[in-house]
């Protein structure tokens, strides 16, 4: 159903604003969560309902920003028109998710998403038959096993460019035909796959045999960061009268960027990242023993799989 990939990366970003440790935040004396109360309100007491740690994950956004986007998250909802740009609608703006990948993208689309696909339906319907053959022959005296092996396909920086580029020109097509409340344009780009990792080059031009005692570490991420990729955010930069806002999400963080302070985000990074692929293997398993329903009891055998 077209809506719950989108409604589950923007309640992700909701989950980790509005509450702490998995519970709603509430305002310690009326004990109210966000949604139980007005607009007003939640202006005046906008402190009490905000998990404080979500400030990490905001990139060039002053104060002023970081009260704005908490309060529009608050009143979004779901386009009615399921089929028409853009995903979730409030007041004076929009947000739009869509997705981009790091392998290569043909008329079938993303490798990755191709292979993984294959990947999960062969496991399910092998799963299934052996679960079938495990049930008629039951093991009381050792574990069964299967296993099923998945390697990432080729990734690249390359491959992520063209695809967050050509997404974005797609979408940005539709908001140029669209009629509705552009004031604050959002775009929320999930990268769903864990494949990319990176590092901040600082020995680009380092002079050998100097010592730089403990003056700076070099930055290193497992998994790729919009926030200190150069290039694309100097492309986002151009889109700044259009998209105040961009939400990146991967599979370990989001990321909330001002686009209009872009400058000030790169003046930051004084060096470029180097962003390469990583090795990852995915594993499935599924194990069995049959275990008798009246164990020395010596009745009738029940098999568990």
């Amino acid at each position: 159903m077209r809506g719950e990939k989108e409604q589950k990366c923007l309640d992700r970003i909701k989950d980790d604003i509005f509450t702490k440790d998995g519970v709603l935040n509430k305002h310690p004396f009326t004990g109210k969560t966000y949604t139980e109360i007005s607009d007003d309100e939640f202006v005046k007491e906008q402190i009490w309902y905000i998990n404080n740690d979500c400030h990490k994950n905001y990139f060039g956004l002053l104060e002023a920003d970081r009260n704005e986007f908490e309060k529009l998250l608050r009143k979004t909802g779901p386009n009615q028109k399921l089929s028409s740009f853009p995903d979730f609608v409030f007041t004076n703006g929009f947000i739009e998710h869509f997705q981009v990948t790091s392998s290569l993208v043909t008329r079938k689309g993303s490798n990755h998403a191709k292979k993984e696909s294959e990947f999960k339906h062969r496991v399910e319907t092998e799963t299934k038959q052996i679960e079938d053959e495990w049930n008629q022959t039951p093991s009381f005296d050792e574990v069964r096993s299967k296993s099923w092996v998945l390697t990432n396909p080729s990734h690249s920086h390359e491959f992520l460019i063209a695809s967050f580029k050509s997404n974005w020109e797609h979408h940005m097509d539709s908001y140029r035909k669209y009629i509705g409340a552009k004031e604050i344009g959002i775009f929320m780009i999930e990268y769903p796959e864990f494949a990319l990792s990176m590092c901040e080059n600082v020995y680009c031009d380092w002079i050998d045999g100097m010592a730089q005692g403990d003056m700076r570490e070099q930055e290193k991420f497992k998994e790729y960061r919009l926030s200190r990729d150069k290039k694309l955010l100097e492309y986002i930069y151009q889109f700044r009268e259009q998209i105040k806002y961009v939400i990146f999400v991967n599979r370990v963080r989001y990321e909330v960027i001002r686009t209009e302070n872009i400058p000030y985000l790169l003046k930051l990074m004084p060096w470029n990242f180097v962003i390469y692929p990583l090795a990852v293997t995915t594993v499935s398993t599924v194990k069995n023993i049959s275990v008798p329903a009246n164990l020395g009891h010596g009745g009738e055998q029940d098999d568990k799989t």
